[in-house]
This record gives structure tokens, C-alpha cells and sequence, in this order.
């Protein structure tokens, strides 16, 4: 029976991020692109910003360019550092505090996913004030928010073309997906020159991130032509760009090729959603703090080989866009070599297989919150049983 519901609610959940309304943002793209877009902060008649980024990059030199491009424009700004990793709602508030005491006009997000994340949430809750659970679900906020550009400084999450935000409630902890089609950037700088900069660590777990993206929108039911197409762009990126960029952080063709990967694949989940990886990772997240990327490259291949015959096929076509197997290969063979050649790329990047402090104990409460979260969000290729995702996140504490 609860089959039946998730399957239902997929339908409803689909055909509504179907029918949600998008503008295409403005992208500027290329080494420097992020001044360009400051430039175009004073050409649309802004005069007053505030900078949404984190306490690292707001004491980095990152910013330099960024506050001189805007001073040369005549372009004043605050600055509100206060985003942490896994943004909760008390920050969101905090910094929408800032734009209102500053009497700014627009929002400049300049860091990683969580930093976009709140940006968003920041603009949004500006023009609709309320509490976090008055935005919990899909297409809650009554007005636009305040106009919002985008620089992200990882390639990874592609917060900046997606229509969620992840938000955190302080209290419980409980990650709060918020979906809304006004969340979407008006403007966007995929700068190279801002990513050449990020530590190895960042790089690996990000374009993990970007991959997992890329891979559940393809084998998710609501897939279309035209995600399709994001999807597998943003896979031959990552196997050509992700070692590269994780290996030689200033390679500047490595890095604008996993900008644009995290790009193509935040515009393909965004119109999809994800799968029981994110299910897990955000459950690993919220118990054991793991961060996000790391968490999904703790089970992407193995949520992939769980799924059985069902996804063979699609990721086939997965490994022939990423050049991976040999003419005459079978679908399932296919699929086996781009599950291995994940796992391959996940030991040479060195990324971690273990949360921190995962208790026995915490295993049912992982596996229930994950099947509630991909039953109500996810069109998944198909639905797990309890013990397929408890054998996945046991595999955990003796990987």
C-alpha cells in the first residue's frame, strides 16, 4: 500500500516540477565572468548589495575583485559572512536581518551550496516573511524575491541554476527541502579563475556531488529529452575534467569543464529531482554531520548496484557517454564498468567511505527518514525495501 502512495505521489510530484514556472537566468561564463556579472549589477540600477558568503571566503582574497569591481561601478555593499556549511534557518534570518538593516537592493551570493542555499532563502524571505516551515514543500512563497546573483566558488552542488534550497532546522536538525521556481538566480558567473583556488578535498567531494546529480536525473522516472541531454553532457565532463581538476587545482580548462558540469547537472535535477542517494546523504548529513558530497560518494555505487536491472540500460548509455566499456559489452556489463569506474574514481581521489561516530542505533532511523524522503520527493527507477537500504548504510561502519 505505501508502494501504491509513492508511487502516486511521484505522478503528482512530477507533472508539478513540470509545470512550475522558470526564467532562464543570465549566465556569464569564462575566466573573470564574475566581474562582468558585478558590472551588471550597476547596468540593471543597483546601488546598494549585500555579499551572502561564508567566514573563510569572506577573509580570503577571493572577494577583492569582486568589492573593487563594485566600488569602481559605484556599486556600495555589505558584507554578511555568517553561512556555515548545512545553512540553518537562524542564519538565513541573521542575514536577511543584514539586508534590511543595510537597505540593500540585491543579494550577491559568492561561496559553495551552502552559500547559494541561503542566498536564496535570505532574498526569499525578505519580500515573504515567515517561519521555516511556512516554506517547507513546493512553490510556498507568495512573491518574487529580492533580485539574487550568483558566483559559486565550488563545482558541485549547481545551486545556482536549481529551484531548492536545503535549509536546516536549528532545533531538530532535520534538513527542509524548499522547492520554488523564484528561487532561481537571476544572473550567474561560472568563473574559473574563483574555482582555481579550492582544496583538493572540496574539488573531489563536490564533483561527486555534481556526478550523483547528473546520474539520479537520468535514471529518475521524470526525466525528459531535453534533461536527458544536461545529464549526460554533465557526465562526459566529469570523467574528462574531475581526476584533472582534483589533481592540478589551477588547471583552468579542468576547472571550467566542472563549472559547467555542475551547471548542466543542477538544470537536469532541478527539473527531476534525485534519488535514494540523496536520501542517505542527507540522512548521514543531519546524524553523523558528514558533508554532502562526501556523503554521496559514501553510496552512489552502491545505491546504483542495488537498483538491479531496472537501471542497466541507462547507465549504459551513461558509460558510453563517458567512454567507458567496449563495443559488443552488454547493458548490464556497461552498467557494471560505470558503477566500478565511480568506485575507481572515489579511491583515487582519496575520498572518505566512513561517516564519523555511525552508531548501530542509528541505522533505522537513517533508512526510515530515507525512504519517507525519496517516497514523497523522488520518482525513483524504482522503489527500495527497508532491508535493501539498511544492507546500503550497514555497508557503512566496515567499509
Amino acid at each position: 500500500m505505501k508502494i501504491l502512495y509513492f508511487k502516486l505521489r511521484a505522478v503528482v510530484v512530477t507533472w508539478l516540477m513540470r509545470l512550475l514556472p522558470r526564467n532562464p537566468p543570465v549566465v556569464f561564463k569564462g575566466v573573470n565572468s564574475a566581474l562582468t556579472l558585478c558590472e551588471q549589477v550597476a547596468v540593471l540600477g543597483y546601488s546598494k548589495v549585500l555579499i551572502a558568503t561564508d567566514n573563510f571566503l569572506g577573509s580570503s582574497g577571493i572577494l577583492d575583485g569582486i568589492k573593487a569591481t563594485l566600488s569602481k561601478n559605484g556599486v556600495e555593499f555589505a558584507i554578511y559572512d555568517g553561512i556555515l556549511p548545512d545553512p540553518s534557518f537562524d542564519k538565513v534570518q541573521e542575514g536577511e536581518a543584514a539586508i534590511r538593516t543595510e537597505r540593500c537592493q540585491a543579494v550577491i551570493a559568492v561561496g559553495g551550496g551552502s552559500v547559494l542555499d541561503a542566498a536564496k532563502m535570505m532574498a526569499m524571505l525578505h519580500t515573504n516573511p515567515g517561519t521555516l516551515e511556512s516554506f517547507d514543500g513546493i512553490q510556498k512563497c507568495k512573491h518574487p524575491g529580492l533580485p539574487l546573483f550568483a558566483i559559486p566558488t565550488t563545482a558541485g552542488t549547481g545551486s545556482e541554476i536549481t529551484l531548492a534550497a536545503v535549509i536546516t532546522d536549528p532545533v531538530s536538525h532535520r534538513k527542509i527541502p524548499i522547492v520554488d521556481s523564484k528561487m532561481i538566480p537571476g544572473y550567474i558567473a561560472l568563473d574559473a579563475e574563483i574555482m582555481k583556488g579550492m582544496p583538493p578535498g572540496i574539488t573531489a567531494a563536490t564533483g561527486m556531488d555534481a556526478l550523483t546529480h547528473a546520474v539520479e536525473s537520468y535514471l529518475s522516472k521524470a526525466s525528459s529529452a531535453a534533461t536527458e541531454e544536461h545529464a549526460r553532457a554533465a557526465v562526459r565532463l566529469i570523467f574528462k575534467y574531475q581526476v584533472r581538476a582534483f589533481n592540478t587545482g589551477g588547471d583552468l580548462e579542468a576547472r571550467d569543464g566542472m563549472a559547467l558540469a555542475a551547471f548542466y547537472a543542477g538544470a537536469a535535477f532541478t527539473k527531476t529531482s534525485v534519488g535514494y542517494v540523496h536520501g542517505i546523504a542527507h540522512q548521514l548529513g543531519r546524524v553523523c554531520g558528514t558533508p554532502h558530497g562526501n556523503a554521496n560518494a559514501m553510496v552512489l555505487p552502491e545505491v546504483l548496484a542495488a537498483y538491479g536491472d531496472c537501471v542497466h540500460q541507462r547507465l549504459a548509455d551513461l558509460a558510453a557517454v563517458a567512454g567507458i566499456g567496449q563495443q559488443g559489452d552488454s547493458a548490464a556489463a556497461m552498467a557494471g564498468k560505470f558503477i566500478q569506474a565511480i568506485v575507481d574514481m572515489r579511491r583515487e581521489m582519496n575520498l572518505p567511505l566512513q561517516p564519523k561516530d555511525l552508531k548501530a542505533g542509528d541505522i533505522p532511523g537513517i533508512v526510515d527518514e530515507a525512504i519517507a524522503e525519496a517516497g514523497s520527493l523522488y520518482p525513483v527507477p524504482r522503489y527500495m525495501s527497508e532491508a535493501e537500504l539498511t544492507t546500503i548504510v550497514n555497508g557503512l561502519r566496515a567499509a
